[in-house]
């Protein structure tokens, strides 16, 4: 990520990982959450050879301490197809992540939709079970449980901001919720981690509970919100529907080793 986004981006990923520089690329490792991909992964620089890359990936899992590979592309990078061919051929994953964004000047809903919550005791509880609940679904309940617990301080203080959205007005069954990230000092806001459960989808709570998150991000100061989605989720056209504009687009490589 590159530009305005990437200070803030650089903020958000420091909360739970460390990062190192190297010449031409900086390590994120989460010690406490070895197992959660997207706290863990290597990020080029624009300045690192394109033509390096194929020889550098084995070389990732030490740098992680892991048994995957997870590298990151410069938003500059730019892989030819010959590249892509050979790493999908050799058993890599290469996706893309596309990062999307929004003047918030532009956004006119207002905060306090009826059917979400947040900086409350109540929505912080609703919030946390459902973020459980949805990532056990895709990472086990084990490591749900730990991922949360990696978590919780950054809701409980409010550094991170935890979104929730309900069935109804009546607030009794939480069905969603979001991450909503305040950098002040950029007056940047980023949108992480939104999870609707799959018997609510395509029922409109997500473009709610995002349409909220803008909104409080808006009340709070902030001139620019953006998030992160993978090109595999399917969910680009939600978002292009909520009128955000495609940024940058960023290769991502991949390989899990069984052990």
């Amino acid at each position: 990520m590159t530009g305005h986004y990437s200070k803030t981006e650089h903020q958000y990923l420091s909360l739970t990982s460390e990062s190192k520089l190297f010449g031409h690329y900086s390590v994120y490792k989460d010690s406490k959450l070895p197992q959660i991909f997207s706290h863990n992964f290597v990020q080029l620089h624009d300045t690192f050879p394109l033509e390096r890359i194929p020889d550098f990936l084995p070389s990732v899992p030490k740098l992680l301490n892991a048994n995957y590979i997870h590298l990151k592309a410069s938003p500059q990078h730019v892989f030819p197809l010959v590249l892509k061919q050979s790493l999908v051929k050799s058993g890599f994953v290469v996706e893309d992540e596309l990062l999307y964004c929004m003047k918030l000047e532009d956004w006119k809903g207002q905060t306090g939709h009826p059917f979400t919550a947040w900086g409350t005791a109540k929505s912080l509880s609703d919030g946390s079970s459902i973020m459980k609940i949805y990532d056990s679904l895709y990472i086990g309940e084990a490591t749900a449980e730990q991922k949360l617990v990696r978590k919780y301080p950054f809701y409980k203080a409010g550094t991170i901001l935890l979104v929730v959205c309900y069935s109804d007005s009546s607030q009794n069954i939480p069905i969603g919720c979001g991450e909503l990230f305040i950098d002040s000092q950029e007056k940047t806001a980023k949108i992480e981690e939104v999870a609707i459960l799959d018997q609510f989808q395509r029922r409109g709570y997500g473009s709610i509970l995002v349409g909220e998150m803008l909104s409080i991000a808006k009340s709070l100061g902030m001139d620019d919100a953006y998030l992160v989605a993978s090109n595999s989720d399917g969910v680009t056209h939600f978002y292009e529907k909520l009128k955000f504009k495609k940024f940058e687009r960023v290769h991502t490589v991949f390989h899990y080793f069984l052990t």
